[in-house]
C-alpha cells in the first residue's frame, strides 16, 4: 500500500510578518528551522522512496529535513504550489483587510467563489494539483 505524507512548510517570513505569501517566495524563520529539524525528528524511522515539494524556498527548506537524512532527492514542482493569490501576494493582511474586507471574508470563509486580478480561480487550482 502508498502512503503520501502532506506538510506544509514550517513558519516562514510570511507568518511572522503577517504577509500574503501564496507565489511569493520567501525564507523560512528562525523557529521555522527548529520545526523543520523537529519534522526530521518525526520522520526518522518513517520508510520513504520519495520527497516532493513546491520550488519556493520555504518548502524546499522544510522538506530538507526529511529527504538529506535518509539520501532522497527533492523533486521540486511549481506545480505544488499554493494558490497564486493574485496581487495580493506580498501585502499585508492587515491591508486587504482593512481596504478589502468582503474580500478578506470570501478568501477566509467561501475561498471557492474568493477571486482577484491575477489570481487563480479555486477550479484552477484545483486542475493544477490534480
Amino acid at each position: 500500500m502508498t502512503e503520501i505524507y502532506l506538510i506544509r512548510h514550517a513558519e516562514a517570513e510570511g507568518n511572522i510578518f503577517r504577509r500574503i505569501h501564496g507565489h511569493y517566495n520567501s525564507l523560512l524563520t528562525p523557529r521555522g528551522f527548529r520545526q523543520a529539524a523537529a519534522l526530521g525528528k518525526r520522520f526518522e524511522n518513517i520508510p520513504l522512496d520519495g520527497c516532493f515539494a513546491s520550488d519556493l524556498t520555504r518548502t524546499c527548506q522544510t522538506a530538507r529535513a526529511i529527504y538529506a537524512p535518509k539520501g532522497l532527492q527533492l523533486h521540486r514542482d511549481a506545480r505544488f504550489r499554493e494558490r497564486n493569490l493574485g496581487w495580493w501576494d506580498d501585502y499585508a493582511t492587515g491591508y486587504i483587510r482593512y481596504f478589502y474586507p468582503k474580500e478578506m471574508d470570501a478568501f477566509s470563509h467561501d475561498p471557492a467563489h474568493w477571486i482577484c486580478d491575477g489570481a487563480e480561480s479555486y477550479e484552477e487550482l484545483t486542475d493544477r494539483l490534480l
